[in-house]
């Protein structure tokens, strides 16, 4: 059970991976990939631990700092601009 969801766990990172690592530019999408991703990781940790979404989760934070501490440190303008010229 816990590889199980160990591997649940892991699939949204390796989804974002997967949908960057070609040959096309991607750099305006990753925004939208990383926030789903989260969320995504949010849902998993919240099922597995059977927690509603007002109830706090000491796991999902500390996944969640780990997350978004290095994405806003590398975020610049060029990515802000990328994202914010996406026709989506």
């Amino acid at each position: 059970m816990k590889i199980d969801y160990i591997l649940h766990f892991i699939a949204p990172i390796y989804d974002i991976l997967i949908k960057t690592y070609t040959n096309m530019i991607t750099l305006h999408l990753v925004y939208e990939m990383w926030d789903s991703m989260i969320e995504n990781m949010r849902k998993i940790i919240y099922q597995h631990e059977r927690k509603t979404k007002v109830e706090h989760s000491s796991f999902f934070e500390e996944v969640n700092s780990i997350l978004i501490d290095p994405s806003t440190k590398s975020s610049t303008y060029l990515h802000c601009l990328a994202h914010s010229l996406n026709s989506r």
